[in-house]
């Protein structure tokens, strides 16, 4: 017995210090994410070991969500362009996926939250120090070692970091009547956010933070009304997406607000015409780096920005291409189930507010940045809802969440 305590001992440290250098790591390394997500994952497994059929309950109705994910991920490759890149790909988010279900698994089995929180705080607080440096030195820390030269959007993974993690941490730093705390950490993030050059990381968390007001108020029908909005927009996405770029004024006003923002209104557009052509089965698990005449430049385009450089830059969009229709509906019916998660959570207002706020700032970005397959960003969201759930029990002790436990 003793030698089981002590082991569990090593692997919820071994978490708390994973909680500490996510942060940082994300500011430094962002590709880092994803092996510290693998090595936490591993921790959150051991811990769970002696207490399995536990765990196993917790995770037991999203399992085979991502295990019919992995599987249609494969099976698509045998007529994907690339097979061999989604056979590798298939591979990869098994791993990840497994570490991210023992990380879920593992929130309810943290016996020093504490502790745990105190790491997370201590390593936002260097984070920030790191962002602000590394911002004002153009990458002075980091130089020796890169094979590129910094610029600036290479802090946007930080800046949703923060986005992520910001109102979670303040509302349990709240509900533990730090509140003084909570200000002096909410301060300098909220600046550094908007110091950061990254606009999607800016307008998420803005607008994460207008939702979590209403959810405060009408958390029950709320959420309902989300996860429905977030079935219909996905489903519907290959249909209302790409006709944006048809629009004279919207087209207008993204190239007057940003080029970037006009150059994915061209993206959608051939992306839809893509995902027309093979609507069923969708052309294989990252195959968007190969898609025919994604290479090909915009006609007009000033700097020679192509149709479609690497991935659709929206998660809906690139599981529709990819995927086909089974992929889309996978992907919608996790989103809605989070969604209701949210709403069976028994947390304070507060708390609850604050995961909402982060569930909806995922998604923006999700919808507009990255790759839905980029191992950094989905060990980031695993990181951050491990976090989120441990914090539950400090906010709420001796609480749970259908999150957690369905």
């Amino acid at each position: 017995m003793q030698a089981l305590a002590r082991a569990r001992s090593a692997f919820e440290l071994g978490l708390d210090v994973c909680a500490f250098l996510f942060l940082p790591i994300l500011v430094l390394a962002s590709r880092g994410a994803a092996p510290l997500a693998a090595v936490a994952g591993v921790c959150a497994l051991g811990l769970v070991a002696d207490n399995f059929a536990a765990a196993w309950q917790r995770v037991r109705r999203l399992v085979p969500f991502f295990l019919a994910l992995v599987v249609w991920g494969l099976l698509s490759s045998v007529w994907a362009i690339e097979p061999q890149r989604g056979l590798l790909i298939a591979l990869r988010l098994t791993g990840l996926f497994a570490a991210g279900l023992a990380l879920i698994a593992a929130a309810g089995e943290i016996r020093a939250p504490q502790r745990l929180l105190c790491c997370l705080v201590a390593g936002f607080a260097l984070s920030l120090a790191l962002a602000v440096v590394q911002y004002a030195t153009d990458g002075a820390l980091t130089a020796p070692l890169a094979r590129r030269a910094f610029i600036e959007p290479a802090l946007n993974n930080i800046e949703d970091g923060f986005g992520l993690l910001l109102s979670p941490l303040c509302a349990t730093l709240i509900l533990r009547g730090r509140g003084v705390a909570a200000t002096v950490l909410a301060l300098p993030t909220i600046i550094v956010i908007f110091l950061l050059v990254g606009d999607a990381a800016r307008i998420a968390f803005i607008l994460g933070v207008v939702a979590a007001v209403p959810l405060f108020f009408w958390r029950r029908w709320l959420t309902r009304l989300a996860a429905a909005a977030s079935v219909v927009l996905i489903l519907a996405a290959p249909l209302a997406l790409p006709s944006l770029a048809g629009i004279a004024v919207v087209r207008q006003d993204a190239q007057d607000v940003k080029f970037s923002a006009w150059h994915r209104l061209e993206i959608w557009s051939f992306v839809g015409s893509k995902i027309a052509e093979k609507p069923v089965f969708g052309w294989g698990l990252d195959s968007s780096r190969a898609i025919p005449g994604g290479n090909d430049v915009i006609p007009g385009a000033p700097s020679g920005q192509q149709w479609l450089p690497l991935h659709p830059h929206n998660a809906a969009l690139q599981i529709w291409l990819e995927l086909g229709a089974p992929g889309a509906i996978l992907f919608a019916w996790l989103v809605a189930w989070v969604w209701l998660a949210l709403d069976g959570a028994t947390w304070p207002s507060l708390f609850t507010a604050a995961a909402g706020n982060s569930l909806v700032t995922a998604l923006i970005v999700a919808f507009g940045s990255y790759g839905v397959w980029q191992e950094w960003w989905i060990g980031t969201e695993f990181l951050t809802c491990f976090l989120i759930l441990a914090m539950a029990q400090i906010a709420a002790p001796g609480v749970t969440t259908r999150l957690s436990q369905s």
